[in-house]
């Protein structure tokens, strides 16, 4: 086998650069969003968007939620996130971690 060299290491990197880090190569959601996603569509119907990560990996440990409803309007971050947390009560207990992001819809 060659040793290593920059000149031998160019033609891999250059094929790699594009590729972002820590994101999964296909668009499709995986089982876990897709069931939190369904959950919060279905406690929040008036959300304008709702968005749903699994950040590890793929496992389901933990999620990346983004929601943006009226029926946070006039709520204080932290009751907005506690409507989220009621919200996935049952699932949290499965989860490690889970980050929030809350929002009101602009006019």
């Amino acid at each position: 086998m060659a040793a290593w060299s920059p000149a031998a290491a160019a033609p891999l990197l250059r094929r790699i650069r594009g590729l972002p880090l820590h994101r999964r190569m296909f668009a499709t959601q995986t089982e876990g969003e897709l069931r939190v996603t369904q959950i919060l569509k279905e406690k929040f119907p008036r959300a304008t968007a709702i968005k749903v990560t699994d950040i590890s990996g793929g496992c389901g440990a933990m999620y990346e939620i983004k929601i943006e409803s009226e029926e946070f309007k006039e709520k204080r971050t932290v009751q907005q996130h506690q409507m989220v947390n009621q919200a996935l009560k049952e699932e949290i207990k499965e989860m490690h971690g889970l980050r929030i992001f809350t929002s009101v819809p602009k006019r």
